[in-house]
């Protein structure tokens, strides 16, 4: 299952690049189980205090792959969504552990569909606790 859906973004990232370019991507950025990797890591990085200049729209950019997530896990069916949602879970309460609550305010002066409170997820209304350098 997660392998299908990887198939079918792997061809939504060959179709944005040029045709002589897109046989060379072999494995989707924003597959499953990397969309994953990446959530881990940015979570890692904050509980770190943020190890190296991290920009807001690199910030901006994690929270996209977690919306990616949301979306894999509402096509997942059977033992690997459940795998999958618990896996979500824990990196999700890591996460609201090292950042909190502010309605989305920080972000909105960044991101046009939180100002205009078109982007109603919970983690666009959080705010990284200690903000990295860069930001």
């Amino acid at each position: 299952m997660i392998r299908v859906l990887d198939l079918e973004r792997l061809a939504v990232e060959r179709g944005r690049v040029a045709p002589e370019d897109a046989g060379r991507i072999q494995e989707p950025v924003y597959g499953v189980l990397h969309s994953l990797r990446m959530w881990e890591v940015l979570i890692r990085d904050m509980e770190e205090g943020w190890p190296y200049r991290y920009l807001v729209y690199e910030y901006i950019n994690d929270l996209t792959v977690r919306d990616g997530l949301d979306e894999y896990g509402e096509a997942l069916r059977g033992t690997v969504r459940d795998k999958f949602a618990g896996a979500l879970e824990r990196l999700d309460a890591r996460f609201r552990a090292v950042t909190r609550e502010d309605g989305g305010a920080e972000l909105a002066r960044y991101w046009r569909p939180v100002a205009e409170g078109r982007e109603t997820r919970w983690w666009w209304a959080r705010r990284p606790e200690e903000l990295p350098e860069g930001w």
